[in-house]
């Protein structure tokens, strides 16, 4: 099984500037660390993947996870998780990371809810929010 990261807005000035480069390097990051369970195999298959569509809205109070949506002929199995957004906080490292946390704690819910093992994931998750928010190639600003 593969995990893919994707962005999507659907507000007018409501998104992070996180680059290709993030979605793929957080992809991997996440399938490094991450195995289907005998519930994801027998609900899907094991040759199905799962997409995290990241998005975000303004006037959330908590982070919404809309889906599953199957795709049985691409093999995929897609979730689109909503951030909160605040247009009047400062964008940088501090504010990333409380969006990566809020990233990793919606698909630790999604896979938990999968009955599929986080432990190596929240294990790691520290380290991989490091190395986002310290990596330039992991932004694009327009």
């Amino acid at each position: 099984m593969n995990i893919y990261v994707a962005q999507i807005y659907i507000e007018a000035g409501v998104n992070y500037p996180f680059s290709h480069l993030f979605q793929v390097f957080f992809g991997k990051e996440l399938t490094k660390r991450i195995n289907p369970s005998g519930i994801f195999i027998k609900k899907y298959a094991s040759d199905f993947d799962l997409m995290f569509r990241m998005s975000a809205k303004e006037h959330l109070k908590e982070p919404e996870i809309k889906g599953p949506t199957v795709f049985k002929k691409d093999k995929d199995v897609e979730y689109t998780i909503f951030l909160t957004f605040n247009k009047l906080k400062t964008p940088g490292p501090v504010l990333y990371r409380q969006v990566l946390r809020q990233l990793i704690d919606q698909i630790v819910i999604v896979l938990t809810d999968l009955e599929i093992d986080t432990s190596k994931l929240l294990a790691d998750s520290s380290d991989i929010i490091e190395t986002v928010v310290t990596e330039p190639k992991m932004f694009r600003f327009d």
